[in-house]
């Protein structure tokens, strides 16, 4: 785990066989601010958790879980907060199983286009601003629909851009034993699976911000208001 220096928190928590959650606390902002730990974990898909990790997160108060998974990946492994009581549980896909690219050069193009479906990003940010305590999201392995989501995030909070990238960039080396397995029992697996490398997410945030200027424009694009962007700040940063 990486522990932040006078905090108590670390980025990485382990929790069952859950292997790349991580809070989005303790980043520095143009603005001289940081952001706020124990407020946003990003994750993979919650599995092999025990009452006491159920527990650990409705004691740091952690009650609201976003699943971004599309509806075939949760009927397979359905999340196990969904029905714990204390949790709030939201079924959002960002995706609806689509194939992977057959190029690596149009990964940030596939994210891209993940992020154009503007209904389900409004919904999910939203979701998240309106959220009375702490937020779990995730998807199957943390990577990509989360990724893009951390991303948006932390471009709002004011984060630099290689912060940013290096949040990114990390899940490939935590979910390195799911890759490992995946390639055992698949044929033909695309080399460039479980990768994450800062290139796909930088041609992603590269091209929301040629096509609408900024990604805060980007946002005000999907539909949220004002108040709600400035209610994410405030859930964000810390004062």
């Amino acid at each position: 785990m990486e522990e932040r220096e006078g905090t108590g928190m670390e980025r990485r928590i382990v929790l069952g066989k859950m292997l790349n959650l991580r809070d989005l606390g303790g980043y520095p902002t143009a603005e001289g601010r940081t952001t706020r730990w124990g407020v946003l974990l990003r994750g993979d898909n919650p599995m092999g958790l025990s009452d006491g990790d159920a527990a650990w997160l409705l004691g740091h108060g952690f009650t609201t879980i976003i699943d971004l998974r599309s509806p075939a990946e949760q009927e397979f492994l359905p999340d196990e907060l969904a029905n714990r009581p204390g949790f709030s549980y939201h079924f959002i896909p960002m995706s609806g199983g689509e194939k992977l690219p057959n190029e690596e050069k149009l990964i940030g193009l596939g994210y891209f286009r993940t992020l154009e479906r503007k209904e389900i990003v409004r919904e999910v940010l939203e979701t998240i601003a309106a959220a009375p305590g702490g937020v779990l999201f995730h998807c199957m392995a943390g990577k990509d629909r989360t990724g893009c989501i951390a991303a948006l995030l932390l471009t709002l909070a004011g984060v630099d851009r290689l912060d940013i990238l290096a949040d990114y960039q990390v899940s490939e080396l935590y979910i390195r034993p799911v890759i490992r397995w995946m390639r055992e029992t698949r044929e033909n697996l695309p080399a460039y699976v479980g990768s994450s490398k800062p290139e796909y997410l930088e041609d992603c945030l590269d091209r929301l911000e040629a096509a609408y200027g900024s990604v805060t424009d980007y946002l005000r694009a999907v539909g949220l208001s004002e108040d709600t962007l400035n209610k994410l700040k405030d859930k964000l940063l810390e004062e």
